[in-house]
């Protein structure tokens, strides 16, 4: 039996969060290579290791790049509709579950822990982003 494989094409592109204001996820990069599907990741806002939030910063920060599985949404289906990806993100170590929506990305980010040893009383966060593509978008 030959293992099926899950068209990561649709997930593909530049994708910006609505919310302008938001601290956290800002844009994702999402590029097909091979046919492993990649995230380069932007943020906005820095992690503070005395604070439970981001703080935002003038400048966005680019995260690491991180591979994602994509998913599926029926055994038979062949393009994927979402994606699973784990790994660290400026200093914290995420879980993101993203899925498509009317055309829409949605990503749910569960921070595991984080790497600061300096406070290891800040609690994991879980907060979900939407975002739309930049093809056509003005960025600022």
């Amino acid at each position: 039996m030959t293992a099926r494989t899950v068209d990561p094409a649709p997930l593909a592109g530049g994708w910006v969060n609505f919310d302008t204001t938001a601290t956290g996820i800002h844009l994702v990069d999402a590029a097909v290579d091979g046919s492993q599907l990649m995230l380069r990741i932007t943020e906005r806002g820095d992690p503070d290791p005395s604070q439970e939030t981001l703080v935002p910063t003038a400048t966005p920060v680019t995260g690491a790049t991180l591979p994602a599985v994509p998913l599926a949404d029926d055994m038979d289906a062949p393009e994927a509709v979402a994606f699973l990806a784990e790994g660290p993100l400026g200093s914290r170590q995420v879980i993101l579950c993203g899925y498509l929506n009317r055309g829409l990305l949605t990503i749910d980010v569960h921070t595991v822990h984080t790497v600061h040893t300096v406070d290891p009383q800040i609690p994991n966060v879980m907060y979900r982003a939407h975002f739309y593509r930049s093809e056509g978008a003005v960025l600022l």
